[in-house]
């Protein structure tokens, strides 16, 4: 498989810009098509439960500041993508839609090789949590999480976090096109690996797709995620390549508090697959 239709959130906050640099970086490298979205909010499926304490009034003020919110982010969006995206012409396209965000970047990413979004930040997690939760679990394409200050390169220099499970396998399928165009690949292993399914294994499979890799250990000192974040930084990577780890809850997928540790604190793109 190759990648040449990338669907790009800009959902207005503040790494939106960082987000859309990611994308197009991405883009340019496998000369494909970069279609950006941004959902607007709907501020009637967004309105708390009125309760007895809350005046008709107060129910008006909070519909405003939900509007002037809504508005405020649809202007940032735009406007990071003229900077951005609008140079690139006829290969990046804009559109926008109402409803929930999750289920709205659900049903576009179906239709594309790759879905690039922000990483929550403080702010904005729980949200922006759900979207990435949604386009891992609900659209069968993989998702590259880009950090919150741009990067200049993605993919030149991979590390995947491996441990032989079925998320790890899934991930560097996903990742192939990647790791075909990448100068260098390095994989991590850090304990727990599953021996029926070693790194040496992935080595070997790797070779016969055409992409050379090394194996690097590395010592869980304080938390897998962390851990795996200080390891890809001594390596020098500009791409993290890792399982999806989740489990159910309510009929929804909730990421793995390994997973959440790494998307909060990486500074560096992270490809997921699930």
């Amino acid at each position: 498989m190759t990648i040449k239709a990338i669907l790009a959130l800009a959902d207005g906050g503040a790494g939106t810009e960082a987000t859309l640099r990611t994308a197009l970086l991405v883009a340019k490298g496998f000369s494909a098509h970069l279609d950006v979205l941004h959902v607007r909010a709907d501020p009637e499926t967004m309105v708390p439960i009125v309760g007895e304490g809350m005046s008709g009034a107060m129910v008006e003020q909070v519909m405003d500041a939900m509007v002037k919110s809504i508005e405020t982010r649809a202007s940032a969006a735009r406007a990071a993508f003229q900077r951005v995206c609008e140079p690139a012409g006829d290969a990046v396209t804009w559109r926008a839609a109402t409803g929930r965000e999750p289920e709205v970047t659900a049903a576009a990413g179906r239709l594309a090789d790759l879905i690039v979004l922000g990483r929550p930040d403080s702010a904005e997690e729980a949200p922006m949590a759900a979207t990435i939760d949604a386009a891992l679990f609900d659209t069968g394409r993989p998702v590259l999480v880009a950090p919150p200050i741009a990067v200049s390169t993605v993919g030149n220099r991979v590390v995947i976090a491996w441990n032989g499970t079925a998320q790890a396998a899934r991930a560097v399928a996903v990742a192939l096109p990647f790791l075909l165009k990448a100068q260098q690949v390095i994989i991590a292993v850090g304990g727990g690996e599953d021996g029926r399914a070693p790194a040496t294994g992935l080595v070997a499979y790797l070779e016969r797709h055409g992409v050379r890799a090394t194996i690097e250990g590395f010592v869980i000192s304080h938390g897998i995620g962390k851990s795996l974040l200080e390891h890809v930084g001594r390596l020098g990577a500009d791409l993290l390549v890792m399982g999806a780890y989740g489990h159910s809850r309510l009929h929804e997928m909730i990421l793995g508090g390994a997973t959440r540790e790494v998307l909060a604190g990486a500074s560096v793109p992270v490809l997921m697959g699930h």
